[in-house]
């Protein structure tokens, strides 16, 4: 994907810019993300290696959530970031659900590490690893009756299968990324990767950016419990408004506005089904109170966003930032901003062409205007 220009004589151009450097302050650092790919091939292999008791049930190991779409972010202050990895046999289609359970967790058991840090979830079995990561393995069978990509998980305090789809929302997730409204190209080729890649923020598609936005708003403003504004709904719900926009802070503000007019004019209490498996309902375990709360969260992101495009000063815009994102996040972006904007004003062979207002190598157009934060020193 090639990087996205730089627009810097407009205010919304200057606004894309901040919010990208929020994402970059928001990424992985290598060391956290090459240990958590050590992690998830180590597991990978001890779950299918031959000889293993899942062997004749053909395990395939693929990643599931944020590391399969690229919306990973840094653990909020004192918080654990994680990577979900599905377990899919074969040939358990009419297995007891808590069977299956048993034969992951006992062969993640009889490795003699793992058994120290292992936990048993609810549709998962955990790995504590120390510091600040863990990694959750999800039993799944492939779902006869859905047919597809859908799979079925047991859940092991309701004793049932839980319907669902990993592969499935990789790829409608990609597709709605790849969208361009105004491009009148419809959807790109297919590019869903398989496994989690260290993809760079000012590379990524303006919707997983979005999503990682919303995700540290989201940490912010409930310092650090997601259970009221779970990832995957969040993920849903921006993927479902995103119009295709390539400005990433036009994208954000009609994706919040959207999602808000949906919860304000809906009676009760909105579901958030998978679009790939209409039978899971991502906003199932939402109750009244938790319902609130995310109505409480979306009202004050549109109160955030519109306090962030009103601010005019350096100090304005740190502080409009620190309340969107966290203090520490707000800081490094405004300052990497500032050298961005410096280097591009020193660099004489760069300007801003008058009619795209893209950064070009042409010798005639706009300078770059002195940093001054959209008018005010």
């Amino acid at each position: 994907m090639a990087q996205p220009a730089i627009a810097l004589d407009t205010r919304q151009g200057q606004l894309d810019s901040l919010l990208e450097q929020v994402c970059l302050a928001l990424q992985l650092t290598a060391t956290q993300y090459n240990d958590a790919r050590q992690k998830y091939e180590a597991v990978g292999a001890w779950l299918s290696a031959d000889g293993s008791r899942l062997q004749v049930f053909q395990p395939v190991i693929y990643p599931q959530g944020s590391m399969r779409l690229g919306t990973t972010n840094r653990p909020w202050v004192g918080e654990e970031f994680d990577l979900d990895l599905i377990c899919q046999l074969h040939g358990c289609g009419s297995a007891n659900p808590l069977a299956v359970y048993e034969l992951v967790h006992g062969r993640m058991n009889e490795h003699g590490t793992y058994k120290q840090i292992l936990e048993k979830r609810k549709r998962c079995v955990r790995l504590n690893y120390s510091g600040n990561f863990h990694l959750d393995i999800v039993p799944a069978c492939p779902d006869p009756v859905r047919g597809g990509t859908c799979v079925k998980v047991p859940d092991r305090k309701l004793e049932c299968w839980f319907p669902t789809n990993p592969i499935g929302f990789g790829d409608y997730f990609f597709d709605r990324c790849r969208y361009r409204q105004r491009t009148g190209l419809g959807y790109m080729a297919k590019d869903v990767r398989p496994l989690p890649s260290p993809v760079p923020s000012d590379l990524k598609y303006p919707l997983q950016r979005v999503v990682q936005l919303m995700k540290r708003h989201r940490d912010s403003f409930f310092n650090g419990d997601p259970d009221a504004a779970r990832s995957v709904v969040l993920t849903t719900l921006a993927a479902t408004f995103y119009q295709g926009q390539e400005s990433l802070f036009a994208s954000l503000d009609d994706i919040v506005t959207s999602i808000l007019v949906l919860v304000e004019s809906t009676p009760g209490i909105i579901a958030v089904p998978n679009p790939t498996n209409p039978d899971e309902n991502f906003a199932d375990a939402w109750n009244r109170e938790s319902y609130e709360q995310f109505k409480r969260y979306l009202r004050n992101f549109r109160q955030q966003l519109d306090s962030l495009a009103q601010q005019r000063g350096l100090q304005e815009v740190t502080k409009s930032l620190g309340n969107l994102f966290g203090g520490s996040v707000a800081t490094r972006a405004v300052n990497t901003f500032g050298e961005l904007t410096k280097g591009l004003r020193e660099a004489s062979a760069i300007r801003v062409a008058p009619k795209t207002a893209a950064i070009t190598t042409v010798t005639s157009g706009l300078s770059i205007p002195r940093n001054n934060f959209f008018g005010k020193a």
